[in-house]
């Protein structure tokens, strides 16, 4: 099993970005601002993976739509 079936084995929701190396910490910085929304995993590859639970995943989307304005991030 990889472990993005492993998390959504656990519940969790996934939003995968493509993120400039450049804006990788300021993402990680901005999700750190709204406590317990989000976590980051990121293997260099330029790929982000977000995790959340259900039920803030609406909040999520929301902010991930804001920030795809002011920075050089694509969904996936």
């Amino acid at each position: 099993m990889g472990k993005t079936a492993g998390l959504l084995d656990q519940g969790l929701t996934l939003r995968r970005l493509r993120v400039a190396d450049a804006d990788v910490v300021w993402l990680r910085s901005v999700l750190e601002a709204y406590e317990g929304l989000a976590s980051l995993y990121g293997d260099g590859s330029g790929v982000v993976t977000l995790t959340t639970t259900p039920c803030q995943a609406r909040e999520l989307d929301e902010l991930l739509d804001e920030l795809v304005a002011e920075a050089a991030l694509h969904r996936l």
